[in-house]
């Protein structure tokens, strides 16, 4: 019996044969999201990154498109869409649309800076992205769109704890009868999960 052969865009691990996971992301932000992904991925994970700069629709419909022209090519494992809440038109529907072609979703409501923010403190009440953006600035963890350097070790170290607490603002609006997803609130978490 012949070995297997590598599959395509496989990286391997150092001082190892094994292959890494490959993970394709999809990302409606061009900076903090790809930053943050590849500094809490595994070795073991290659994070690979799509189309960026998207809305949530046009995100899940090129996903769709990319694990059909996947099927039977190996390029990647897996499939997740990363994007906001903000004012996006037709997000639930984007969300219904990638679970029914198996596409990760990873929605921040209102954006990927309570992500951020939630590795450090809690937020539980309805807050607007811009202060969301300003209160990570002043925690120190980005400068304009870049995660600091003094950021990225307070997010890898603060991953439970903002696992923890996005898990909380879920059981919050679904005992107060309102949807998932809803302000604030972040999946996120899915997807490191799978990085890790």
């Amino acid at each position: 019996m012949r070995p297997k052969r590598p599959k395509k865009h496989r990286r391997i691990v150092p001082g190892s044969r094994e292959q890494r996971k490959v993970v394709r992301v999809l990302a409606e932000g061009k900076v903090t999201e790809p930053q943050y992904l590849r500094a809490v991925a595994s070795p073991e994970v290659h994070v690979d990154f799509g189309d960026m700069g998207s809305t949530p629709m046009t995100l899940v419909r090129r996903a769709r498109e990319e694990k059909k022209a996947n099927r039977g090519a190996d390029d990647f494992d897996e499939i997740w869409c990363v994007f906001d809440y903000d004012e996006h038109p037709d997000v639930a529907k984007a969300i219904h649309e990638a679970r029914q072609s198996g596409i990760g979703t990873a929605m921040s409501n209102p954006c990927f800076e309570l992500w951020l923010v939630l590795h450090v403190e809690e937020q539980w009440a309805h807050v607007h992205r811009h202060a969301v953006q300003r209160r990570c600035s002043d925690l120190g963890l980005t400068e304009g769109k870049r995660i600091t350097t003094s950021g990225t070790s307070q997010l890898k170290v603060g991953y439970e704890a903002a696992k923890q607490r996005a898990e909380s603002l879920d059981q919050m609006h679904e005992q107060g009868g309102a949807p998932r997803g809803s302000n604030p609130s972040s999946g996120v978490w899915r997807l490191v999960d799978r990085l890790r």
